[in-house]
């Protein structure tokens, strides 16, 4: 019997094909017959089976964690991102008209600076958009 024989075989009972060579590891397989097959497949199936399930299931259960809390610190940072970006607006609405008001006074007097009208045509603009 070759080992792909063997593999179908074990197959035929619904194992998968990695059980299958693991329960066959120890075995001749070249001179097998099924009786000598269902006897290695059902040594396996016991104990060691077992307890391989019991890791996968583990395993598995560590893979759902972690997808948890990457899941929890995602939602996490949209929201942190979301906050601020609603105090960023609140901090633009609060400081711009003070510094538009400041800066008109100050024109009175001859103040004239590129950066604070490139400033408050930039916030202007903002507000239509946002309208």
């Amino acid at each position: 019997m070759r080992k792909q024989d063997a593999i179908a075989f074990a197959k035929k009972f619904d194992w998968t094909a990695a059980d299958a060579k693991r329960a066959f590891v120890d075995l001749d397989i070249k001179g097998a017959d099924e009786q000598t097959l269902l006897l290695a497949m059902a040594n396996f199936a016991g104990k060691e089976l077992l307890e391989r399930q019991r890791l996968q299931a583990a395993q598995k259960g560590q893979v759902t964690k972690k997808k948890n809390e990457i899941k929890k610190i995602e939602l996490e940072f949209a929201a942190t991102i979301e906050s601020h970006e609603k105090e960023i607006h609140q901090m633009r609405s609060s400081f711009i008209p003070v510094i538009s008001s400041l800066y008109k006074f100050a024109n009175k007097f001859g103040l004239k600076d590129p950066w604070i009208e490139a400033l408050l045509a930039t916030y202007e603009e903002h507000q239509q958009k946002s309208a």
